[in-house]
Protein backbone atom coordinates (compact mmCIF):
# COMPACT_ATOMS: atom_id res chain seq x y z
CA UNK A 1 0.00 0.00 0.00
CA UNK A 2 1.53 3.44 -1.53
CA UNK A 3 2.40 5.88 1.95
CA UNK A 4 0.14 8.58 0.80
CA UNK A 5 -2.96 6.47 0.37
CA UNK A 6 -5.32 8.26 2.79
CA UNK A 7 -6.63 6.23 5.40
CA UNK A 8 -10.15 6.05 6.44
CA UNK A 9 -10.99 7.96 9.65
CA UNK A 10 -14.05 9.24 11.62
CA UNK A 11 -14.58 12.76 13.39
CA UNK A 12 -16.65 13.67 16.30
CA UNK A 13 -19.10 16.66 15.40
CA UNK A 14 -21.40 18.45 18.07
CA UNK A 15 -24.59 19.87 15.85
CA UNK A 16 -25.19 22.63 18.46
CA UNK A 17 -21.84 24.05 18.86
CA UNK A 18 -20.08 22.81 15.77
CA UNK A 19 -17.35 21.48 17.15
CA UNK A 20 -14.96 18.47 15.95
CA UNK A 21 -12.95 16.08 17.48
CA UNK A 22 -10.26 15.32 17.57
CA UNK A 23 -8.25 18.18 16.17
CA UNK A 24 -9.55 20.32 13.81
CA UNK A 25 -7.67 23.50 12.22
CA UNK A 26 -9.53 26.55 13.46
CA UNK A 27 -9.55 29.80 11.37
CA UNK A 28 -10.96 32.41 13.40
CA UNK A 29 -12.82 35.99 11.67
CA UNK A 30 -13.04 38.85 13.75
CA UNK A 31 -14.74 41.75 13.13
CA UNK A 32 -11.55 43.96 12.27
CA UNK A 33 -10.75 40.96 9.65
CA UNK A 34 -13.70 42.29 7.72
CA UNK A 35 -12.95 46.20 7.52
CA UNK A 36 -14.64 47.24 4.14
CA UNK A 37 -17.64 44.41 4.36
CA UNK A 38 -20.29 45.94 6.53
CA UNK A 39 -21.99 48.86 5.19
CA UNK A 40 -20.83 50.63 8.57
CA UNK A 41 -17.55 50.12 9.93
CA UNK A 42 -17.30 47.38 13.48
CA UNK A 43 -17.01 49.33 16.31
CA UNK A 44 -16.18 46.47 18.67
CA UNK A 45 -13.94 43.34 17.49
CA UNK A 46 -16.12 41.00 17.92
CA UNK A 47 -15.39 37.32 16.82
CA UNK A 48 -17.82 36.91 14.17
CA UNK A 49 -17.26 33.21 13.13
CA UNK A 50 -14.95 30.24 13.14
CA UNK A 51 -14.11 27.90 10.49
CA UNK A 52 -13.44 24.11 12.04
CA UNK A 53 -12.15 22.13 9.44
CA UNK A 54 -11.10 18.48 8.97
CA UNK A 55 -7.57 18.23 7.82
CA UNK A 56 -7.39 16.23 4.41
CA UNK A 57 -5.28 17.17 1.27
CA UNK A 58 -6.43 19.80 -0.88
CA UNK A 59 -6.42 17.67 -3.78
CA UNK A 60 -9.34 17.01 -6.32
CA UNK A 61 -9.77 13.17 -5.23
CA UNK A 62 -11.28 14.65 -1.76
CA UNK A 63 -13.53 15.85 -0.19
CA UNK A 64 -13.23 18.95 2.23
CA UNK A 65 -15.29 19.84 4.78
CA UNK A 66 -15.69 21.80 8.14
CA UNK A 67 -18.07 23.58 10.74
CA UNK A 68 -18.99 27.02 10.70
CA UNK A 69 -19.86 29.22 13.97
CA UNK A 70 -21.61 32.35 12.74
CA UNK A 71 -22.15 34.84 16.18
CA UNK A 72 -25.26 36.29 16.53
CA UNK A 73 -24.98 40.11 16.31
CA UNK A 74 -25.11 43.25 13.70
CA UNK A 75 -22.91 45.94 12.53
CA UNK A 76 -25.30 49.00 12.28
CA UNK A 77 -28.60 47.27 11.22
CA UNK A 78 -26.87 44.58 8.98
CA UNK A 79 -26.47 40.75 10.29
CA UNK A 80 -23.48 39.77 11.09
CA UNK A 81 -21.92 37.12 7.56
CA UNK A 82 -19.14 35.05 7.00
CA UNK A 83 -16.72 37.25 4.33
CA UNK A 84 -18.06 35.23 1.67
CA UNK A 85 -16.42 33.49 -1.67
CA UNK A 86 -16.11 32.54 -4.86
CA UNK A 87 -13.92 29.02 -5.76
CA UNK A 88 -11.10 29.63 -7.18
CA UNK A 89 -12.13 26.63 -9.36
CA UNK A 90 -14.98 28.05 -10.25
CA UNK A 91 -17.00 25.19 -11.76
CA UNK A 92 -16.69 23.77 -7.85
CA UNK A 93 -19.92 23.37 -5.97
CA UNK A 94 -20.28 23.09 -2.23
CA UNK A 95 -23.35 21.68 0.15
CA UNK A 96 -24.60 23.21 3.13
CA UNK A 97 -26.29 21.46 5.77
CA UNK A 98 -27.51 23.69 8.86
CA UNK A 99 -27.33 22.09 12.15
CA UNK A 100 -28.48 24.66 14.22
CA UNK A 101 -29.65 28.71 14.63
CA UNK A 102 -31.64 30.21 11.63
CA UNK A 103 -29.86 32.49 8.64
CA UNK A 104 -29.94 32.77 4.87
CA UNK A 105 -27.50 31.92 2.64
CA UNK A 106 -26.77 34.58 0.00
CA UNK A 107 -25.41 33.90 -3.21
CA UNK A 108 -24.86 35.90 -6.21
CA UNK A 109 -23.37 34.95 -9.79
CA UNK A 110 -20.96 37.26 -11.35
CA UNK A 111 -23.03 38.95 -13.67
CA UNK A 112 -24.71 40.10 -10.38
CA UNK A 113 -27.71 37.72 -10.15
CA UNK A 114 -28.38 37.18 -6.56
CA UNK A 115 -30.29 34.67 -4.20
CA UNK A 116 -31.01 33.74 -1.11
CA UNK A 117 -32.38 30.02 0.91
CA UNK A 118 -33.23 30.02 4.56
CA UNK A 119 -30.54 27.90 6.45
CA UNK A 120 -32.95 26.01 9.04
CA UNK A 121 -32.03 22.88 11.25
CA UNK A 122 -31.58 20.27 8.65
CA UNK A 123 -31.47 22.22 5.63
CA UNK A 124 -29.26 20.79 2.75
CA UNK A 125 -28.70 23.97 0.61
CA UNK A 126 -26.93 23.28 -2.48
CA UNK A 127 -24.07 25.73 -3.92
CA UNK A 128 -23.62 25.09 -7.52
CA UNK A 129 -20.36 26.18 -8.98
CA UNK A 130 -20.27 29.89 -10.49
CA UNK A 131 -22.19 31.03 -7.46
CA UNK A 132 -20.14 32.99 -4.59
CA UNK A 133 -21.69 31.94 -1.22
CA UNK A 134 -21.79 33.88 2.11
CA UNK A 135 -24.05 33.32 5.10
CA UNK A 136 -25.69 35.24 7.07
CA UNK A 137 -27.15 35.10 11.27
CA UNK A 138 -30.45 36.06 11.19
CA UNK A 139 -31.56 34.73 14.93
CA UNK A 140 -30.25 35.22 18.52
CA UNK A 141 -28.16 32.35 18.60
CA UNK A 142 -25.38 30.99 16.56
CA UNK A 143 -25.56 29.93 13.46
CA UNK A 144 -24.13 26.31 13.12
CA UNK A 145 -23.67 24.63 9.44
CA UNK A 146 -21.44 21.30 7.82
CA UNK A 147 -20.23 22.52 4.69
CA UNK A 148 -18.42 19.75 2.17
CA UNK A 149 -16.59 20.23 -1.19
CA UNK A 150 -14.93 18.98 -3.73
CA UNK A 151 -10.25 19.53 -2.25
CA UNK A 152 -9.31 21.60 -4.73
CA UNK A 153 -11.74 23.95 -5.05
CA UNK A 154 -9.82 27.03 -3.29
CA UNK A 155 -11.26 30.48 -2.11
CA UNK A 156 -11.59 33.32 -4.26
CA UNK A 157 -12.23 36.23 -1.36
CA UNK A 158 -10.09 39.31 -3.39
CA UNK A 159 -13.73 39.67 -5.64
CA UNK A 160 -15.68 39.83 -2.96
CA UNK A 161 -13.59 42.33 -1.08
CA UNK A 162 -13.34 44.31 -3.94
CA UNK A 163 -17.18 44.17 -5.58
CA UNK A 164 -18.95 43.00 -2.65
CA UNK A 165 -22.16 41.35 -2.88
CA UNK A 166 -25.35 42.41 -4.97
CA UNK A 167 -27.56 42.43 -1.88
CA UNK A 168 -27.07 42.71 1.92
CA UNK A 169 -29.27 41.51 5.06
CA UNK A 170 -30.63 44.01 7.47
CA UNK A 171 -32.72 43.98 10.27
CA UNK A 172 -35.17 46.36 9.59
CA UNK A 173 -37.34 46.61 12.60
CA UNK A 174 -40.00 43.73 11.98
CA UNK A 175 -36.84 41.23 11.43
CA UNK A 176 -34.36 40.21 8.69
CA UNK A 177 -34.83 41.50 4.91
CA UNK A 178 -32.69 41.58 1.89
CA UNK A 179 -31.66 44.53 0.28
CA UNK A 180 -29.54 45.91 -2.55
CA UNK A 181 -26.32 46.46 -1.50
CA UNK A 182 -24.94 50.42 -2.41
CA UNK A 183 -21.40 49.48 -2.08
CA UNK A 184 -21.90 47.04 -4.87
CA UNK A 185 -19.62 47.30 -8.00
CA UNK A 186 -19.49 44.58 -10.92
CA UNK A 187 -16.12 45.05 -12.39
Amino acid sequence: MPEELLQPFTVQLDFTSGLLAPDPVVLDRRLSDMQGYFLEEPAADALAYSVHEIHVPKTSNNLLSSTTVLAPGKVGNEFFMTKGHFHAVRDRAEIYLTLSGQGLLVMATEDGTAKTLDMTPGGASYVPGHWAHRSVNTGDEPLVFYAVYIGDAGYDYATIADEGFPVVVVDNGQGPEVVENPRYRRS
